[in-house]
């Protein structure tokens, strides 16, 4: 086990910046920067380890939706010919698997902006996203 763990450096890193460097700095863009900088840090703090099991959840939960609204068979047709999705930023292969389908999955989406099914997977997505980066909307 790695001691410590991404979400204690990252916690570190946080509490440190804002105990030590914040009230360092001069009120001014600097500091607006540096505001910013923690605020994203707390998020990767919350979120780190929970990317693989987030999208999981929804690349499930859109393909489920595809999959009745879509003819028999049809979703992972219509996935297999789309060009395949760029994906950078993440070391892990099958996390950046996950992520390509989980675009493709949404871009079959922009095909049916209207279905009911298609509006209330958009409102579990957004309740999903917010537990996922751990702000506590739509909980």
């Amino acid at each position: 086990m790695q001691r410590p763990s991404p979400g204690e450096l990252l916690k570190g890193l946080r509490q440190s910046l804002a105990e030590t460097v914040l009230p360092a700095l001069p009120r001014g863009v600097a500091q607006q920067q540096l505001k910013a900088a923690l605020h994203l840090l707390g998020r990767l703090e919350r979120s780190w380890d929970l990317a693989a099991p987030h999208l999981a959840a929804d690349n499930a939960d859109i393909a489920a939706v595809l999959a009745r609204v879509l003819p028999a068979d049809a979703l992972e047709a219509r996935l297999a010919a789309a060009p395949p999705e760029q994906v950078s930023g993440y070391n892990d292969p099958d996390l950046t698997l996950a992520v390509a389908r989980n675009l493709a999955l949404h871009h079959l989406l922009l095909d049916f902006p209207d279905h009911d099914e298609v509006i209330a997977l958009h409102a579990r997505m957004v309740a999903r996203d917010s537990r996922y980066v751990g702000d506590g909307v739509g909980e």
